[in-house]
């Protein structure tokens, strides 16, 4: 009993230093995000002041960057899932030729850095006069999410067929199946593949909209990387207590995402990693 009750405290423990490892930069962030201008980096806020804040919203057209943001996270989140739905649909319940040769191809396209193909695409883009617009997510969504697709076939997979039987011998044609069985049934997946689309658009990708946008169009990400903050009166003097402030309001959407998704995250991966 005694030993049972040591294992559960060293788990605990364990957690708990997790916990604090990744919730620290998060604290750190926020700390340094509240002290005054010019007077370093700090582990205690020692003089707190949200005058930072102000200037992040006043120095850099910080509004303009979040509108450019949640156009590209939309074209990024929604053209992807409702697009990869339809692809998952068809390699998991569909009848064809080579199904399973053409989807070990999208599998393997996972394989490849998303770095590896942007000078490629960069010179595509300019042939076709599409640097400067939104066409190039506008057209990958499109094509949908190589995992997204892999996340809907797992998850199809696992419905017994006799599901689609019934309902063709109702009278349901196979939109009329996947537009009132399997929609309303995948919920879980679908909020799944649109956290971890949200977070890879909003948090993570910002090489891409620099390469393929001009600057007035760029997103948080990339603005707040390659513009930064400054001083008005002396260009060459950065000021980071208020790029952290504007790091804290970037990062947000990105926990309130999180917080209010999380319980259908893991039980959406368990469900599409289950193999059929």
């Amino acid at each position: 009993m005694n030993q049972t009750k040591l294992v559960k405290a060293s788990l605990y423990l364990l957690v708990l230093i997790f916990v604090v490892a990744f919730s620290f930069p998060l604290y750190w962030l926020f700390v340094n995000s509240i002290q005054p201008l010019f007077t370093g980096t700090a582990w205690f806020p020692l003089h707190p002041t949200l005058e930072n804040y102000h200037l992040a919203f006043t120095l850099r057209p910080y509004w303009m960057f979040f509108k450019n943001s949640v156009i590209l996270t939309t074209i990024s989140v929604v053209l992807p899932l409702f697009f990869s739905f339809f692809s998952g649909f068809a390699f998991a319940r569909l009848r064809a030729k080579f199904k399973g040769f053409l989807f070990m191809i999208i599998l393997s396209t996972m394989m490849v850095p998303a770095t590896v193909i942007l000078i490629p695409q960069y010179v595509l883009f300019h042939e076709y006069g599409l640097l400067g617009t939104y066409l190039p997510w506008i057209l990958g969504g499109i094509g949908g999410s190589p995992f997204v697709i892999f996340l809907y076939r797992q998850f199809f997979m696992n419905i017994p067929m006799e599901l689609d039987e019934a309902a063709r011998m109702d009278g349901c044609s196979t939109y009329g199946i996947i537009f009132r069985i399997y929609i309303p049934i995948s919920l879980p997946v679908i909020a799944t593949a649109g956290i971890l689309l949200f977070n890879n658009s909003w948090g993570a990708d910002f090489l891409t909209p620099f390469m393929f946008l001009q600057e007035s169009q760029y997103p948080l990400s990339t603005a707040l990387l390659q513009i930064g903050y400054i001083y008005p009166k002396s260009p060459n003097i950065e000021i980071p207590q208020v790029q952290f402030a504007a790091l804290v309001i970037f990062i947000l959407p990105i926990l309130v995402v999180y917080l209010f998704g999380q319980r259908f995250l893991v039980s959406g991966i368990m469900t599409g990693a289950v193999k059929s």
